[in-house]
């Protein structure tokens, strides 16, 4: 059976820092993820991706992929609530989610982000996991 990987390529508007597309890409392919601001932090500040989500089922493949135990950078990266002063009428309570860098900034916190989607495409590929959490592999956009 041939590999899945995050691979597919997505339209941002405005600019995008291109140290982080390829992690944001990877999170707008998971089920009911969508990105909608980011900053590389540009060597001065953490990595920050925010994001929406509509599914448990993508969140929880992300957070496992983030977690200390599943990743070797989890002890320093990590996700956190955010609350919004901008809402629709359908979505009345504006939560949103921040994956970030932690203390990891400029070069190092880059490359990080490269081995999260390594990571994220490991735990693509684990059966067992896919399995065991019942993640269907056609909701992801791959």
């Amino acid at each position: 059976m041939a590999e899945k990987k995050f691979t597919k390529k997505y339209e941002y508007s405005g600019s995008m820092d291109e140290e982080i597309i390829e992690l944001c890409d990877a999170l707008n392919a998971l089920p009911g993820i969508e990105t909608f601001d980011s900053c590389c932090g540009h060597g001065a500040c953490a990595l920050m991706i925010f994001f929406r989500s509509t599914s448990e089922e993508g969140l929880f493949f992300l957070t496992r992929c983030v977690d200390r135990r599943y990743w070797k950078y989890g002890y320093l990266w990590g996700i956190d609530l955010s609350v919004g002063d901008l809402w629709k009428e359908e979505k009345p309570r504006p939560t949103t989610y921040r994956l970030h860098s932690g203390p990891i900034v400029g070069e190092d916190a880059y490359e990080q982000a490269k081995y999260l989607v390594r990571n994220m495409n490991r735990h693509l590929n684990n059966e067992a996991f896919m399995n065991a959490f019942k993640l269907d592999i056609t909701k992801f956009d791959l």
